[in-house]
């Protein structure tokens, strides 16, 4: 398996990657898994998503709409909101499947929300994979 460890955490970047992030939920047992998408990972790339996740696991969607202009505290506090209405708490996961915008701003909306939880980058782009 390809990965390398850093302080925050372990990057894997091969066909094995589903796999450990199967074996990361199942022994973490998190309260709740989100995953934020904009409407094109949602269209593209979230059915793969829970395919090659195998159907084990249940997640619950919050979308945002596309772009760089939508990287601002309006988004984040729609998040916010969509993570407190369907009862995350401090034992909640956050995948953060997409770009740049997606990586962004579900890294900050993760370590704000409830004082921090955890959050997965799952980056669909060049740009968001650096």
């Amino acid at each position: 398996m390809e990965a390398i460890s850093t302080n925050s955490g372990t990057i894997y970047f091969d066909d094995e990657a589903y796999f450990k992030l199967r074996l990361h939920l199942k022994e973490k047992k998190y309260s709740k898994v989100f995953i934020l998408v904009d409407e094109n990972t949602a269209e593209h790339c979230l059915p793969e998503f829970r395919a090659n996740m195998g159907g084990k696991f249940d997640f619950e969607a919050i979308q945002i709409k596309s772009g760089e202009i939508h990287k601002n505290i309006e988004t984040c506090m729609q998040v916010w909101q969509a993570l407190s209405e369907r009862d995350g708490d401090r034992r909640s996961l956050l995948i953060n499947l997409g770009g740049g915008v997606i990586t962004d701003l579900g890294g900050f909306v993760a370590s704000t929300f409830k004082r921090g939880i955890n959050f997965v980058n799952i980056p669909t782009t060049l740009l968001a994979m650096v």
